[in-house]
């Protein structure tokens, strides 16, 4: 037993030792195989690493590349490059070929253009941006504007397929169209009003029917009297649009001046009619007066008067008619004139102003009765004015005439004239003793119009002339016999 507990420890020492040993082997195992790993793990690491670097190095290149491709793809480098190397003088030419410039006859444009731009425009600092409407990344298109307004619209275009790599285009200035709008260019609206037919110019350019409104312009300062015609004057009306000088000429070539009223945007001018009518007309007020159409009232006239009535109310019975006078002038339309009495058209006298004088329609019937008394008066008269004095002649026409008067004074003091008359011989182309009036049964009025040859001896000559007169004369019935109260001359 002894010797069994002796061999124990000895085996268990062994066995120690063995197990150390198998120990160490197993941790010297371990290392190498640790080693080995950590070998292969730097080798790993090494070739990553060299792996990374080759492939963050091409990835660089290649980012630098596309970086390069990217950035010179860019439109706006164009544009950029564009608008720093375009001239004031490029920028007009481009505006200015395509600008909408307003049409007219009647200015230069062109050179309203010019204008405009050196004064809004030219030296102006001119931007760009992306014109939104049209914009596309395969069409980039840009607007140019300057002075406060679109000025132009640049367009590019590719310079070829896939130029600057990686799928990206290079850019060219392909196109730039003006988009200058001229509508609000400060204009002003001018009305022309002429006399149809005359012909009017703006600037030297003869208006044309074209600018013609088709409106009827009222005629300048027409009296109230036309505004009552069948065909009120009224001048023919032009409008344009200018935008320049304006310079209004009539058809004399005398310049007109503009009228503006305050708070309009329209500049008028009217011509003025060279040949303007007057008339004036004398007629009893129991007699129509028309001109035109329009017939005139005794708020027309310019006077009423008792003509040749005067004075001799006392014969009358209160049936005196007054004289009205007409006359107007400055008138547009030449004056068509007649009168009338109870339907009848009566025929006017005219002396030698043009001045008409109108009569109450004739009684014929009165006519037949005092037509002789009336002629005898007449050749009385004739027959004494166109002779030298001679008592018998002057006694025979103070015969016709009624004492008191002025007509009897004016023959009863004529004798000393008549003395120095020369001897005279008539000889009647027309006599006519018209417009046979009643005015009450008294008095009555009425004209002789003649037109004779006259063939006068004097002392020391012989001469001849035709001449043509009338009369208005009133008779007034005294007792049982009608004598000359007032005569009158009409025309002579």
């Amino acid at each position: 037993m002894a010797e069994s507990e002796e061999k124990r420890p000895a085996e268990n020492t062994d066995a120690r030792a063995a197990a150390r040993n198998a120990a160490r082997r197993q941790q010297r195992l371990r290392y190498r195989k640790l080693q080995r790993s950590k070998k292969r793990w730097r080798l790993f690491l090494l070739i990553y690493t060299l792996v990374f670097l080759t492939a963050g190095a091409v990835g660089c290149v290649v980012l630098y590349r596309y970086s390069d491709a990217y950035e010179r793809s860019i439109p706006e480098h164009v544009m950029d490059d564009f608008m720093a190397a375009t001239t004031q003088d490029q920028w007009y030419a481009y505006i200015r070929q395509g600008a909408e410039l307003p049409e007219s006859a009647y200015e230069d444009t062109a050179a309203i253009f010019d204008e405009y731009y050196d004064a809004a425009i030219r030296g102006q600092k001119f931007t760009y941006w992306k014109n939104m409407a049209e914009y596309t990344a395969d069409t980039p298109s840009y607007k140019v504007r300057g002075g406060g307004m679109d000025l132009a619209v640049v367009r590019l275009s590719p310079k070829g397929e896939n130029a600057a790599g990686f799928g990206r285009q290079l850019w060219q200035v392909s196109e730039v169209v003006s988009v200058l709008q001229l509508d609000h260019l400060e204009s002003v609206t001018v009305e022309v009003d002429a006399p149809r037919g005359d012909p009017v110019y703006i600037n030297g350019v003869p208006l044309g029917d074209d600018a013609l409104t088709g409106e009827a312009a009222p005629a300048p300062n027409m009296s109230a009297l036309e505004g009552r015609f069948d065909t009120v004057p009224s001048f023919a009306r032009y409008r344009v649009k200018l935008h320049g000088d304006i310079t209004v000429t009539d058809k004399n070539g005398r310049a007109l001046s503009p009228i503006r009223t305050e708070g309009s945007a329209v500049v008028r001018y009217v011509a003025q009619e060279d040949e303007l009518y007057s008339f004036t007309v004398r007629a009893p007020d129991c007699v129509t007066v028309t001109v035109c159409g329009a017939e005139l009232t005794a708020e027309d006239a310019a006077s009423a008067e008792d003509g040749i009535l005067g004075g001799l109310n006392a014969y009358t019975g209160g049936a005196g008619y007054k004289t009205l006078t007409y006359s107007f002038d400055g008138l547009y339309t030449p004056p068509e004139i007649t009168g009338s009495m109870d339907g009848r058209t009566l025929t006017p006298i005219a002396n030698e102003k043009g001045e008409l004088f109108f009569f109450p329609a004739q009684d014929d019937a009165l006519a037949a009765q005092v037509r002789p008394r009336v002629q005898e008066f007449f050749n009385n008269y004739i027959n004494y004015s166109s002779q030298i004095y001679n008592v018998a002649r002057h006694h025979a026409l103070l015969g016709c005439i009624l004492e008191g008067t002025e007509l009897y004074s004016y023959v009863r003091d004529s004798r000393d004239a008549m003395i120095w008359a020369s001897a005279t011989r008539v000889t009647y182309d027309e006599l006519t003793f018209a417009d046979f009036c009643p005015v009450g049964p008294d008095c009555f009025t009425c004209t002789i119009r003649y037109k004779a040859d006259f063939n006068a001896t004097s002392w020391y000559t012989n001469y001849s002339y035709d001449l043509r007169n009338a009369y208005e004369l009133a008779f007034v019935r005294s007792g049982n016999a009608w004598y000359a109260a007032a005569m009158s001359v009409v025309a002579g």
